[in-house]
């Protein structure tokens, strides 16, 4: 990812309406699979700035992972734990021990995504689970992905095909932010238009669209878990190892 948007996540993602709402749903999502494990261990595995691992610390005995130094260092000041560690070869974490591991929205950075999943699921306890976000739809990639060093978006084929070849049983997997996909896509359609030159840029919308944004991605928790959505901007899953 590029250095200046370190800085501007660091500031915003507990307020974005995007970083908000995305969460609420892995919480809820994990508390669901985690709800005979009060205080179990869970590893953010590319925790970035740290606002997640921070609520998860807040229920769950977490700690963090992230390739970047500056990642870490703007973590490390929410007061939490976090490792410097790289896929697949160096995640930095004792194997085995972890009742929960997550990778939001970290696959599409990696190389080699079957071996880094592969060497997250090896952090599991044997009844442990992976919980996995990941942008959706290969047509979707514009500026955004480039400036985030996205190596590629996944549709639900694809990211099964991953889990299955990294040795991992899938539990569950959904298409989510579905319902303002409309509103999303629209949105890449206009910035690609536009000039090239142009910074990419994760800053929010105004106050009043950016609360009805969270609200209205927020209520996909109730669902996700429970059915699944035929299509959206990204796609979550959930696996045990094998």
């Amino acid at each position: 990812m590029e250095a200046y948007l370190y800085e501007e996540m660091y500031r915003l993602e507990q307020h974005h309406w995007w970083f908000s709402a995305k969460h609420r749903i892995v919480l809820t999502l994990l508390d669901r699979y985690l709800r005979d494990k009060p205080r179990g261990r869970v590893a953010d595995i590319g925790c970035g700035c740290g606002h997640m691992l921070q609520m998860l610390s807040e229920r769950y005995d977490a700690v963090g992972v992230d390739s970047s130094q500056l990642a870490a260092d703007f973590a490390r000041q929410r007061g939490v734990k976090v490792v410097q560690g790289s896929l697949p070869e160096n995640v930095g974490l004792p194997p085995g021990e972890f009742d929960a591991a997550i990778m939001l929205d970290v696959m599409e950075h990696l190389d080699d995504d079957v071996a880094s999943a592969r060497s997250v699921a090896a952090l599991l306890k044997p009844d442990g689970i992976l919980l996995v976000t990941v942008p959706a739809y290969q047509w979707l990639f514009s500026a955004h992905d480039t400036a985030h060093h996205h190596r590629r978006r996944y549709n639900r084929a694809g990211l099964t095909q991953v889990l299955s070849a990294a040795g991992l049983k899938l539990r569950y997997i959904s298409y989510y932010n579905t319902i303002l996909f409309p509103l999303a896509v629209g949105q890449r359609m206009i910035s690609r238009s536009g000039a090239g030159s142009k910074q990419v840029t994760t800053a929010p919308p105004p106050a009043p669209i950016n609360a009805l944004f969270r609200s209205i991605f927020a209520m996909e928790r109730h669902a996700l878990g429970r059915i699944t959505l035929p299509f959206g901007l990204s796609l979550i899953a959930v696996a045990t190892r094998e």
